[in-house]
């Protein structure tokens, strides 16, 4: 019994003296587990905190809260003012539409402006002040203004604007302004996080969190006008209207996109600009006042699996030339109808999309090689490119679509110089305007709602508006009027004169 103690006594002593000269030779030779991170990943931390510049996190609390201490400072509202030209003839547009100059007379008389007022983002990227936003936010403003988190309000300039890619600069004066840096958009994959920052719906300073849920997107409707070169971001991070111009940004901070308007076909996801092509264009307008792109000539179009089979092609591959403009460098280099472009200036061509980027990223009076099929042989072709030709530009139309009724200036809600207001309706026609003793005043109708009924007849669009118009003139009973202000909605009458 003695003997089988001692030697469990024994072997306890062994097993505690191996225990502490362990931890003594791993404590001297630095033996602790191995982290196989990058360094300054977040799996060499201790659990709530984050890297670079931004600011510790106390444990528990959303690494989301950091992004924005960083972000926010730097986003501004945009807010415009454009004076718009319209008809005070109630049927004048419409007569002139139907008829043309056969209509109503145009006299100068029978037109009276009137300001339309803007509100989207923008952010600050450069501490000398300037500001990327969307081309559609600034078109045609008369008077810009910005205003930063910390209250102080600038007016801005236009730097540059580009309405191909929906890229604008615009530049304050002032000191120790707040900027934010870029990412890189052409390493974003899938599921990384994206947060959108700008003011929706005029809300001011609004931060909403998703991920990157598509990249590439291309022929999309944009609400207030589409651009022609596409490559959009797409997130399920909430992008409302007011959020164009402000920037979708990763979980460091750094600007991965340029959020633009909703697709008006799109629920619950969004698109934004992707940074690398914004910075392309943004250091373009800053230093040459336009951007400059290579212009071939032609019309490309998607080839089908029925029109590569009509066409006797082995695969989809390439774009399908459907025209080619006279006297173009297209026309020069002797590419036809019917060419299917397989590669141009070495780069394989997968759709019209990357087509048209490519062609627009070679510079003016470069000699390129572009690769053909035709009539089932590959050829190569030398073009050599010219500057694009763009007619875009940044004035007010001298006649908008929109007609006036009862003291009433109205506009249809796919009006691109109205994208970025706050509308709360997806039908309808929205008031901008509202004449001083007219019935309209009387009946209580304010510039901002939006009217959804007159009589029994729902107003879908300005079509539907107008054909109302036209129905009701010379009524002289009251009409009853169905209008939608901020999230609500009721009725009033409107007496004829």
């Amino acid at each position: 019994m003695g003997r089988s103690f001692g030697w469990v006594a024994s072997g306890i002593t062994l097993i505690a003296v191996g225990l502490i000269l362990g931890v003594v030779i791993t404590a001297s030779t630095n033996l602790g587990p191995v982290s196989t991170a990058q360094e300054g990943s977040a799996s060499e931390l201790p659990s709530g905190t984050v890297t670079g510049s931004y600011a510790s996190l106390v444990v528990g609390r959303s690494p989301f809260s950091a992004v924005a201490d960083e972000v926010l400072p730097a986003v501004v509202s945009v807010d415009t003012k454009r004076t718009i030209r319209r008809s005070a003839d109630p049927f004048g547009d419409m007569f002139r539409d139907m008829f043309g100059d056969r209509g109503r007379s145009g006299d100068e008389e029978n037109y009276r402006e009137f300001e339309v007022p803007g509100s989207a983002s923008g952010f600050i990227f450069d501490a000398a002040g300037y500001i990327m936003t969307n081309n559609h936010v600034v078109m045609g403003a008369n008077e810009i203004e910005v205003t930063l988190l910390d209250g102080r309000e600038f007016k801005a300039t236009v730097v540059g604007q580009d309405p191909n890619t929906d890229i604008a600069v615009i530049k304050i004066e002032g000191n120790d302004l707040p900027s934010l840096q870029f990412g890189d958009s052409d390493e974003l994959r899938v599921g990384d996080w994206a947060i959108a920052v700008g003011n929706p719906l005029d809300l001011e300073g609004t931060v909403t969190v998703g991920v990157i849920s598509a990249k590439g997107r291309v022929n999309l409707n944009i609400r207030g006008g589409a651009p022609l070169y596409q490559d959009f971001i797409q997130t399920d991070a909430s992008i409302n209207f007011g959020n164009s111009g402000g920037p979708l940004v990763n979980i460091e901070g750094k600007v991965i996109g340029v959020n633009s308007a909703v697709n008006a076909q799109a629920d619950g996801i969004g698109f934004a600009i992707p940074i690398n092509l914004a910075k392309d264009v943004s250091d373009a307008l800053i230093t040459e006042g336009k951007v400059v792109r290579g212009f071939l000539g032609v019309r490309p179009q998607e080839i089908t699996r029925e029109l590569a089979e009509a066409s006797d092609l082995g695969d989809t591959e390439g774009v399908i030339i459907a025209s080619v403009e006279a006297d173009t460098p297209a026309s020069t280099a002797g590419i036809e109808p019917g060419d299917v472009i397989t590669d141009f200036n070495g780069v394989s061509v997968t759709s019209v999309a990357q087509f048209r980027r490519v062609v627009a990223g070679v510079t003016p009076g470069d000699e390129v090689k572009v690769g053909i099929v035709r009539d089932g042989r590959a050829k190569v072709l030398i073009a050599v490119l010219e500057e694009r030709r763009d007619t875009f530009v940044a004035e007010e139309p001298e006649e908008e679509d929109e007609t006036r009724w009862f003291g009433l200036g109205v506009v249809g809600l796919d009006d691109p110089l109205i994208a970025d207001l706050d509308i709360a309706a997806d039908e309808g026609v929205l008031v901008v305007d509202v004449e001083n003793g007219s019935p309209a005043e009387d009946a209580g109708i304010a510039p901002g709602d939006v009217i959804l009924r007159v009589g029994d007849s729902a107003v879908e669009d300005l079509g539907d508006y107008r054909d109302i118009m036209r129905d009701l003139e010379g009524r002289k009973k009251a009409i009853k009027v169905m209008v939608q202000r901020a999230q609500y909605t009721h009725f009033v009458a409107i007496k004829p004169e």
